[in-house]
């Protein structure tokens, strides 16, 4: 058996894992596609579909995760704040060779008369979509890449046997390979192939956008975070952008965003709500349903199996968990920074936009934050903070966004009030932040106040979900740090062990933001649609009024349109915008540099029961409290090493 024979048999085999869990997304695949002969697979439509589908599981950022975690809007529920400069990488030329077998077969069945020019056109659009995504996946992460665009089998064992060794391009010509290839997928593409996982003219497009503006972006901040230029990488341009290319690349986002805003095939999911509760209830059913209108590509999880499992349901607050001892909930939180973010409406008619910031104090100045509650919260400080009727009060006129999005004190979940509470002031005026709990809820204690039981966690016994850190209480393993969790892709009326939840690979939003985005940094495009883009996706969300078309407000925008979607941290990483305290002029993460939770707080001192709420960086399970210490994003982080360099003759990355 040759050499050549044995790798196109390794290759079949390759392909065919786990085909069966794939073969969910396409209508007309049926039976045990494994046993598909080698011929089959290379030489018949069934065939090509078998491959197709694998080679769709491999995308990168095609499914859930909770990478936001590392910036300064999420966190481990109950761990040490985290932070860094990190998306996901795609380094995998396993599957960039199955694809180019996939293109070179579709070939082939189109030369044997298998398809005919309009099939095969659509797969191959396909192949180069895939492939178009799997090197977006790379060249974000590590600049300038080996581009391979044949299988390379034939040169094994061969006096050619060193054009295995790609040597790297360097990172703008990747960058300008990537957007070509989307463009040329575009044109070879459907408008619509009747399944959220399959690519699209559309979905092309507005990957063709992202790409785009992901290399503007980082043309035009490179400074932001300029690399060592003695490093071998940035010298041969491996690991290098110029402010120079950035216009070029925010017209070719312009560009192939505006492709689908053209086009009357997508739209926001009810995109002009009649009030603020109409604009939270479809905001919340745009993440229970699949919604063919706004997702230009994604997966809708409706099969309900294990293949479908993200662990979403262990992000509910301790009160859903499966049992007091189990670690079953409370793995993710929202921070105060990101509640801070979302605006207020003015009123319930006008619906106009009012700076977001919870107002603690009287005097409405919110900079300052405890280190050490417990201590520093006294009973002289009680006049400065601000009352509210009811420990919801808060919340219930921002952005519906996050109504919808994010679990908040005092929100009903599934049918209960969720109790996320931190202390008492008791009705002598002495105050009790994070009072101890025992296993059984002493500590806990209810005290009667106008013939009514009030806890200081709010809720009895352990019948509450905060605060972490009580280390006699045996519940604590589900606890929360942070006073808020995620909502979004939870479901909304039980707990699933098969997350069922859809996920949005690609979202109208995204486009009408890419679009507005790239207009607002390069003044090229039409201003009065960038702006609509904008405004479209405030009103969406319930706001009446439109903001003016700025960098900034479309920034804010990509903040509160899509927490838990981990597109503000790509937007971090793209702009060079992560946190980092000996570079403090990038602060689109954030200028405070801390990670900060409310404490609620019931207040009986009164002649009624108020709440207060305390600024305050988390209890944590390793430490009792931990802000941040030393550089949190250096430079290099924004490029990662390279795989097996040594062995694949080419340069590594930082060095």
């Amino acid at each position: 058996m040759t050499m050549k024979k044995i790798f196109a048999y390794i290759l079949i085999a390759g392909l065919t894992l786990g085909i069966t869990s794939c073969d969910k997304f396409f209508d007309n695949m049926e039976g045990d596609l494994s046993k598909i002969s080698a011929d089959d697979l290379l030489h018949s439509e069934n065939g090509l579909l078998a491959l197709l589908a694998n080679l769709y599981s491999n995308l990168p950022s095609v499914g859930l995760n909770d990478s936001d975690k590392n910036q300064m809007f999420g966190n481990g529920a109950r761990d040490v704040p985290s932070y860094g400069s990190t998306t996901a990488g795609f380094w995998n030329y396993t599957a960039v060779r199955a694809v180019n077998n996939f293109l070179a077969a579709v070939e082939d069945c189109r030369a044997n008369g298998v398809l005919d020019d309009a099939t095969a056109d659509r797969y191959k659009g396909e192949g180069l979509f895939i492939r178009a995504y799997y090197y977006f996946g790379s060249v974000r992460v590590y600049g300038g890449i080996p581009i391979v665009e044949e299988a390379l089998d034939k040169y094994y064992g061969t006096e050619e046997e060193e054009k295995l060794y790609v040597p790297r391009s360097t990172e703008k010509e990747s960058w300008d390979w990537v957007i070509d290839q989307f463009e040329q997928a575009a044109q070879l593409l459907p408008e619509k192939q009747g399944q959220e996982m399959r690519a699209n003219k559309y979905s092309a497009y507005a990957l063709e956008a992202r790409a785009a503006l992901w290399a503007a972006s980082e043309s035009k901040y490179w400074k932001r975070a300029e690399l060592n230029p003695n490093w071998v990488a940035v010298q041969k341009k491996l690991t290098y952008m110029d402010a120079s290319y950035a216009n070029e690349y925010y017209k070719k986002a312009i560009d192939a965003a505006q492709k689908v805003i053209d086009t009357d095939l997508y739209d926001l999911y009810e995109a002009n709500p009649g009030s603020i509760s109409a604009a939270i209830s479809n905001l919340e059913e745009l993440f229970q349903n699949y919604k063919t209108i706004e997702g230009l590509f994604g997966r809708s999880y409706k099969t309900g199996d294990s293949g479908t499992t993200n662990g979403t349901d262990k992000w509910v607050p301790n009160q859903f968990a499966y049992g007091y001892t189990l670690t079953g909930a409370a793995n993710y939180a929202v921070t105060l920074n990101l509640a801070d973010e979302y605006d207020y409406y003015t009123d319930e008619t006008n619906r106009g936009r009012k700076d977001g910031k919870i107002q603690t104090l009287v005097n409405g100045d919110e900079n300052a934050y405890f280190l050490d509650p417990e201590v520093e919260f006294t009973a002289d400080k009680l006049s400065s903070y601000k009352r509210y009727s009811s420990v919801q009060e808060p919340f219930l006129m921002k952005d519906a966004r996050f109504q919808a999005w994010v679990i908040y004190p005092g929100a009903t979940f599934r049918g209960t009030t969720v109790y996320m509470q931190g202390g008492m002031v008791r009705p002598d005026g002495s105050v009790h932040v994070y009072p101890e709990a025992k296993s059984n809820g002493d500590g806990n204690d209810p005290v009667m106040f106008k013939g009514e039981n009030y806890y200081p966690y709010g809720g009895p016994g352990i019948e509450n979900s905060a605060f972490m850190g009580l280390t006699t209480d045996k519940n604590a393993n589900n606890r929360n740090s942070y006073c808020f969790t995620p909502r979004k892709y939870v479901d909304l009326k039980s707990n699933n062990d098969y997350v069922q939840s859809p996920y949005y690979d690609i979202r109208y939003a995204e486009v009408l933001l890419t679009y507005a985005e790239a207009v607002a940094e390069s003044g090229q495009g039409d201003k009065t649609l960038a702006a609509k883009c904008l405004n479209a996706v405030r009103h969406r969300a319930g706001f009446k009024d439109d903001v003016a078309l700025t960098v900034d407000n479309v920034l804010h925008e990509w903040k509160v349109e899509f927490p838990f979607e981990n597109k503000w941290t790509n937007v971090l990483y793209r702009r060079r915008g992560f946190y980092n305290p000996n570079n403090t002029e990038n602060q689109e993460e954030g200028s405070l540099g801390v990670k900060l939770t409310l404490i609620p707080m019931v207040d009986l001192s009164g002649s009624s029961a108020q709440y207060i709420f305390l600024r305050s960086i988390p209890v944590t399970a390793t430490s009792k409290y931990w802000s941040y210490s030393g550089t949190l994003s250096y430079n290099g982080t924004y490029y990662s090493g390279i795989p097996n360099y040594v062995n694949n003759h080419i340069e590594d990355n930082n060095k």
